[in-house]
């Protein structure tokens, strides 16, 4: 069955598509035939959107959503019942990244994230999972991350909310793939979405303490902008990733990569125990470097303003 015939008529929940990966598959579906209701965090985007897509042949709903507050949630899934007959896709995609030294981050930035990246999954699924339950099929994609699959340095929070969302999937796989229920895992490599922009990103100490009480939002600003485009230098564009996404939503895949490195580091990990450990000291070593690279932009900043 060719892709536009499979996604056509079918219905869409999507949290988190004002922008990035979950705008990208609404506007995908859409042109694919699919009826969507999108929500967001920030409803101006997911409302700009539906009128973007206004001329498409298919049933639109934008609607404010927190994700990470079950009561939006709840909400949101009520109006899906009301005017949807049935719900073929649901995409929990909101979320956001955390980074830092471990030692160095807040447990409020542990919280923030895991109410949005573990809990807002938790919620989505349960709010929504009784309608495909009753209905007797449904397919469950949660967008993780590569973070999800190997533990990166520098990214511990967003690393641990990613490997649960992975945990959970499978555990959700497993136990209602019998009453029709699909999960997919999508997991990708660094690809060029918009993600930074909610990203926490604090700098350290040793780097305040040289901005001389200047206002350092601007200079968070340089370090999240330097960080995030050489971090996704070599990274996939997002609508080029999302289209490969959908071929393998399609085929009902668990884990989905936009790359083939994906499964090739999966399978280093189960085979390959010693060379992994010297991956993920490398691939920590080298994140860490680039968080001081950013640093050292911010710090340029500040001194340009003194």
């Amino acid at each position: 069955m060719r892709l536009n015939k499979f996604y056509k008529g079918k219905s869409a929940v999507i949290t988190g598509a004002g922008s990035g990966i979950g705008k990208s598959f609404a506007m995908q579906l859409a042109n694919k035939g699919t009826n969507l209701v999108i929500s967001d965090i920030n409803v101006e985007r997911v409302n700009n959107l539906k009128d973007e897509l206004s001329n498409r042949e298919v049933s639109i709903i934008s609607s404010y959503c927190d994700a990470s507050n079950p009561s939006d949630l709840s909400k949101l899934a009520d109006l899906c019942f009301e005017e949807l007959s049935s719900i073929d896709f649901l995409f929990n995609n909101a979320g956001i990244a955390v980074g830092g030294q471990f030692d160095l981050l807040s447990l409020e930035k542990w919280r923030s994230i895991i109410d949005l990246n573990v809990w807002g999954m938790i919620h989505c699924v349960r709010a929504f999972l009784p309608m495909m339950l009753s209905q007797g099929f449904g397919h469950i994609i949660v967008t993780s991350s590569i973070a999800g699959v190997l533990g990166v340095g520098g990214l511990s929070p967003y690393s641990t909310t990613k490997f649960a969302n992975a945990g959970f999937c499978e555990a959700l796989y497993s136990e209602y793939r019998k009453k029709g229920i699909d999960v997919s895992i999508i997991s990708p490599f660094p690809i060029k979405t918009n993600l930074i922009e909610d990203a926490k990103f604090d700098l350290p100490p040793h780097i305040e303490q040289k901005m001389n009480g200047i206002d350092s939002e601007k200079a968070i600003n340089t370090a999240r902008a330097y960080y995030w485009n050489e971090f996704c230098k070599m990274g996939m564009e997002c609508d080029k990733a999302v289209k490969k996404y959908l071929k393998k939503i399609k085929k009902k895949k668990l884990y989905i990569f936009e790359k083939r490195m994906g499964r090739i580091v999966q399978f280093i990990k189960g085979a390959y125990s010693n060379l992994y450990k010297k991956i993920l000291v490398k691939i920590g070593d080298q994140h860490l470097q680039l968080f001081e690279e950013a640093y050292e932009e911010a710090l340029k900043v500040a001194k340009e303003n003194e």
